[in-house]
Parts: C-alpha cells; sequence; structure tokens
C-alpha cells in the first residue's frame, strides 16, 4: 500500500450536470415514494381471506398461470392469511384487482384492496427514536459507549465479532453450538410420528449415548485464520467524517448505521484485497461522480466486489448506478478508473462494469461487462485447476475447502467401501455449482452428475472439467426437482450401479421437491449433505428421516456421522458434513 500512497490518481474531467440534490426528508418514511426513482410499493395491493396454508408457490402460480398477471413482488403474511403483492406499474395493478377480487380460491373469496407503501426502514426508526420519551436518553448513552470504542473496533465486531477470542476458543465455540444445533434436531425427528423402527431406535441410542441427532466429531480447523477470503463485496459510502470511503458498513441500515469504514484492520481480508480497496478508495473520493446513497438513492458509485487467488490473481467489479449518465460518459470514468489502477501500480488481473439502472430494478436490467483482462481468473484445488467467473460460487476459504473437500471425499470412499458388491459406483453432485466437489472426486467414482438450477455455473462445470481432463462427468442445468429424474435415468444401468448423492445447498436448505426425489430413487443408498447454516436446514433432516408416505415415497434416511469444518475464522457461522444411510426395506 505504501507503493501507491504518493501516486497522483488520473482522474476524469467529467462535469455532471445532470446530479440533482436530493429533496427527500430524511425523516420522512415515505420520502422515497415520492420521487422520480421508480418504486413498486407505490402499486401495491392488499389480498386477503387466504385460504389456510396458501404459501408463495401456490399464490404466483395463481397470478401468473391461472389469471394471466405481472407481480412484481408476492409476500404471503401466513398467520393472517393475506398477502401484499406490488406491480411495475398502474396498469398491472388495475387488471390484478379486478381479476383476484371476490375470485374463489379453495372456497375462499379473496378480497381486494389499495395498501400502504412500506415505510422505509431507517427514517421510520429514526422517527420513533424521536417520538420516544426515553429517546434523548438512550440516544446519549449508546453515543458515550461508541465513544468509548474506536472506529477500527466497532468495524470488527461488526464484520469479524469473534476477533477478539483465541481461535482455539472459536472451534470450542463452534464445537458446542454445533452440537446444540444437533441435538434440537434429534428431538424434532424423535417427535415424529410412527418413525421407522431402525431410525427410532438409532435415535434413542443417540440419546442415550449423547443426546446428538448422530455421532459428531471434532471440528476440523481452517489451515488458515488470517487473509483467508477469496471474495468480498466493498460497499463506497461515506466514513463517519464524511469521507468517500470504499470497505464495510460499521452496522445495519435499519439500525440508521451506514458509515463506511476501510478494511485495513480485518484480519480475514488479504493484503491484496486491501490495496485494491485503497487504490479504488483514492480514486472516489477525488471523482465528480459522487458515492451512492442507500436513502436518498441519488449517487452512482455502489460496490466493488473483488475476488482473489493463492497466486494473488484478481478479478474487480465495480457495480455502478448509472443513473442518467450516458453510455459515453460511463466508458470515459471507467477508462479513468483503468487508467489510475495502472499508474498506481496495482496489479488487477481482470476487471469488470456491473451497471445498473436504478435502486429497484431485475437482473435482466443489470449487465456486467470486460474491461480489462479476461473476465475470468483460475484457482487450484488439490491439483485441479478452476475457472472463475463473476458470479461463480466458490468457497471463500480456499484452504479450509480443500480440508472440506477432502472429508466429502473419505465419507463418499467410506460409503462404497461398505457397499456389500462390487458395483459400478456414480456421484450425484446435487446444487454443483461449478463442479468443485464433484470434480475434485471424480477419480474415486465411475460416472460424475452434476445439477444446478444457474446456467452460467453449468457452463463454467463444462470447462472446468475439460480443464482437467476428466472424461467421466456430464452436467444438466435446472431447478434440481424438475432434472433430478432426467439427470438419475441418464446413468444407464442404473439398477446395477451405487448411487451416492452429494448435495450442497444454499443457507436456506434444499426445496422439499428434492428431498422427495431424492426419497424415491431407491438407488440412492447414501447421501452427504452440506449445510452452512445447519439450523435453517432442520426441516430437510426431519423429512429425509420420516417414515415412508404418499409424499415422501421411498424408505427414509438414518444420520450416521455430522463432522463440522470451520471456513470461517472469527465469525460464529460453521459448515457441517452429514452422512445419511437409506434404511433397506424389510423383504
Amino acid at each position: 500500500m505504501d507503493d501507491t500512497a504518493d501516486v497522483e490518481p488520473k482522474i476524469s474531467s467529467i462535469q455532471v450536470t445532470e446530479e440533482v440534490k436530493s429533496s427527500i426528508d430524511p425523516d420522512d418514511a415515505y420520502g422515497y415514494t415520492k420521487t422520480s426513482n421508480f418504486t413498486s410499493e407505490v402499486f401495491k395491493i392488499e389480498v386477503g381471506n387466504l385460504p389456510r396454508h396458501c404459501g408463495y408457490g401456490e399464490l404466483k402460480k395463481l397470478m401468473n398461470k391461472k389469471l394471466k398477471l405481472n407481480p412484481h413482488k408476492i409476500n404471503v403474511v401466513s398467520r393472517i392469511n393475506k398477502a401484499y403483492v406490488t406491480f411495475r406499474n398502474e396498469e398491472d395493478k388495475v387488471d390484478a384487482v379486478a381479476k383476484l377480487n371476490a375470485f374463489v380460491l379453495k372456497g375462499n373469496k379473496l378480497s381486494v384492496k389499495n395498501a400502504k407503501p412500506k415505510a422505509d426502514v431507517m427514517a421510520k426508526n429514526k422517527r420513533e427514536n424521536v417520538d420516544s420519551s426515553t429517546s434523548d436518553v438512550e440516544n446519549k448513552k449508546i453515543k458515550v459507549e461508541d465513544e468509548n470504542i474506536s472506529m477500527e473496533d466497532q468495524l470488527k465486531n461488526t464484520v469479524i465479532p469473534w476477533w477478539k477470542s483465541s481461535y482455539e476458543e472459536q472451534l470450542k465455540l463452534k464445537q458446542s453450538s454445533m452440537f446444540s444445533s444437533l441435538l434440537e434436531i434429534r428431538k424434532k425427528v424423535s417427535a415424529v410420528d410412527n418413525l421407522d423402527n431402525e431410525v427410532f431406535v438409532w435415535l434413542m441410542q443417540q440419546k442415550k449415548e449423547s443426546g446428538a441427532f448422530c455421532p459428531m466429531d471434532d471440528i476440523l480447523p481452517s489451515p488458515c485464520v488470517g487473509g483467508y477470503r477469496n471474495k468480498c463485496g466493498f460497499t463506497v459510502g461515506k466514513n463517519s467524517e464524511d469521507q468517500a470511503m470504499v470497505g464495510f458498513r460499521l452496522g445495519r441500515y435499519r439500525d440508521q448505521v451506514c458509515n463506511v469504514e476501510n478494511p485495513s484492520c480485518l484480519i480475514h481480508v488479504p493484503d491484496v484485497m486491501k490495496q485494491i480497496v485503497e487504490c479504488f478508495t483514492q480514486y472516489v473520493q477525488r471523482s465528480k461522480l459522487s458515492v451512492y446513497n442507500t436513502h436518498t438513492h441519488e449517487g452512482f458509485w455502489k460496490q466493488i466486489t473483488v475476488r482473489t487467488t493463492l497466486e494473488n490473481s484478481s478479478m474487480v467489479i465495480i457495480t455502478m448506478c448509472k443513473q442518467n449518465l450516458t453510455d459515453e460518459k460511463i466508458q470515459t470514468e471507467l477508462q479513468s478508473v483503468i487508467d489510475h489502477f495502472e499508474t498506481s501500480n496495482v496489479k488487477v488481473d481482470t476487471m469488470l462494469y456491473e451497471g445498473v439502472p436504478t435502486h429497484r430494478c431485475n437482473s435482466k436490467e443489470i449487465s456486467i461487462k470486460t474491461l480489462t483482462g479476461d473476465g475470468v481468473i483460475y484457482e487450484k484445488l488439490f491439483d485441479l485447476k478452476f475457472r472463475i467467473s463473476p458470479d461463480a460460487f466458490f468457497q471463500c476459504n480456499t484452504k479450509a475447502a480443500e480440508v472440506l473437500y477432502k472429508c466429502i471425499g473419505d465419507l463418499v470412499k467410506q460409503a462404497i467401501d461398505e457397499t456389500p458388491d462390487s458395483k459400478e459406483t456414480a456421484l450425484l453432485d446435487v446444487c454443483c455449482g461449478t463442479g468443485t466437489i464433484g470434480l475434485t472426486l471424480s477419480s474415486c467414482v465411475n460416472r460424475l452428475v452434476g445439477v444446478d438450477i444457474c446456467e452460467q455455473a453449468i457452463i463454467d462445470a463444462v470447462k472446468n472439467a475439460t480443464l482437467n481432463n476428466i472424461t467421466n462427468a456430464e452436467f444438466y442445468v435446472g431447478k434440481a426437482e424438475d432434472v433430478l429424474p432426467k439427470a438419475i435415468e441418464s446413468l444407464s444401468g442404473i439398477n446395477s450401479m451405487n448411487l451416492v448423492a452429494v448435495v450442497d445447498p444454499p443457507r436456506c436448505g434444499l426445496h422439499a421437491k428434492v428431498i422427495k426425489v431424492i426419497r424415491q430413487c431407491p438407488a440412492i443408498q447414501y447421501l452427504i449433505y452440506v449445510s452452512c447454516s445447519v439450523d435453517q436446514a432442520k426441516t430437510n433432516f426431519v423429512d429425509l428421516c420420516r417414515p415412508q408416505s404418499k409424499r415422501l415415497n421411498g424408505p427414509p434416511f438414518k444420520p450416521m456421522l455430522a463432522q463440522p469444518v470451520d471456513l470461517f475464522p472469527h465469525t460464529k457461522h460453521c459448515e457441517v458434513v452429514l452422512l445419511f444411510k437409506r434404511i433397506l426395506p424389510v423383504l
């Protein structure tokens, strides 16, 4: 960083005359609806008298497919049998009111009326604090407490809240937390009626021995605890001194904390990222374009996403709210950014631009353009090379990912060894992303089939297989519940193969339909479930163990082992790998 401190950046001479100062009252919770910026909240309706258990999917299907409506957002509030729906324009809203009002859904006549826009959470909370009789005292207390904490420590407390604890203590806390979660899951599964006898006996044995859902091994630590993050999204905003700053927020928007501070004090951010952030901060502070304001939705610079590799290759994605800038002005400004990095001698292997038309737009309106380099970088896992595109999922801690994947590989080999015959083995990689798990394990199995909903991820997975000369892999794009049957059918002679499934879903877990497909495929004898939020995936674990039924056809699974793996030092988060074994049907 010292090398760039004295370099004068080359800054665009663009004069931005179109930028208009905000006319929004910062204390007006509905001020955002009175500007020229688009918000679907002004085209909002309330749909009442919904049938019990009517969920988001059912209502979306009714509106999109049956009634041919164009909802923008749907929010179902089950406890009051209502839904709030927004639209992109008045015409779509009027059409919805006409078709939904008095529509009979499962015997319930729906009622529709206009709904108030949602209040801006920061302005609302600010007003409530002012109106509160104790707000002055409380605000003063908070202010005094904050003054006793340095800005660096406040940032650490927000981003890496466990930074004060030794790593050994962090591991103990995560081990204890994971055990508590598995204890709760065991209680939930045990409460299910008519459990399969083998599952029930197993759970009672676990209750007697430890109390957890299944045996749990000691947590596997991360090989590195500093500079481990290979991807970070840095906000562009204002710091506590009202200067343009690139870094992390000190708190949440809803808590009226929008200050952004430099990440140089954060141990988990690698030096190469800090250097890039410092360089871009210098540019933004001298730019004629203002930083984006999350409250007024004015300004331009929003965020930069930085991805790095173990060999210090780097990708930078600059996100800008285009507002009313012409393409020519945007291109001139971006060229100035490129020139600034080159002049500052800060190496970036590929730089990309993500243009956001307004603060509220759909993904189709967001474009990513490569400015320099190939638009991709490459990382090594074990002895394999992986292509990382801008949106590709890749574990944020590369060295710990190797620990995680070795753990998964050991469980796959264990599943193969426990198979009583010498059948060929196929690995089914669900939510495969760019294929990292499956491809690292491809040498252990005869066939590899990967499934993911993201088309670009599957494109990357295919290229990664080719890059590493892996020929026993094939990949399918689509919702897992839709393409899994086809993917399984692609395995010729499936009944003569052992099928081991690995699932690595998002934080919320697998869709219930995916669990249903897995349950009804008897060829899947072993399931390895990788979870980054075991508490949110509880329902999945319960459904895997439920007795056979019309909804869950096929013998249940029982949990054999849980292995926590730490990929996120200095935070409370932890991965866990669970091995499930299919209950053999009684002949």
